[in-house]
């Protein structure tokens, strides 16, 4: 029996498994995917602009530690909020393109259009 592969996270499950690690339950209909994918997006999108608000500060934090001699602890607290950052950019875009994957895969699906007389 071939394994499963998540549609959310894109793992290789087991092919008995019943869920995924990232939580997705197999067997769930497109909608429900798409509702998680917007979630997941939409999470993504608050982290990204707290993060971002953060980054500003702490820009700011490496001028003036910078100024006062501290710049080795004030690098490595800004190489840690730019991980960040970027990590959350990255999942962002992959949900995104998720997302577009899923509008593709039932795009090429016609729509039964039903006539009543």
């Amino acid at each position: 029996m071939p394994a499963k592969r998540c549609p959310t996270c894109h793992r290789v499950s087991a092919a008995n498994a019943w869920q995924c690690a990232c939580g997705y339950e197999f067997g769930q209909n497109a909608e429900r995917v798409r509702l998680l994918l917007r979630d997941q997006q939409a999470h993504a999108w608050v982290t990204l602009g707290a993060l971002l608000v953060v980054d500003v500060a702490a820009v700011w934090g490496l001028v003036y530690q910078a100024i006062h001699g501290f710049i080795v602890l004030a690098a490595l607290g800004f190489t840690t909020l730019i991980l960040l950052t970027a990590r959350t950019v990255r999942r962002l875009l992959i949900a995104r393109a998720r997302l577009r994957r899923l509008e593709r895969r039932d795009a090429a699906v016609p729509r039964a259009i039903v006539f009543r007389r």
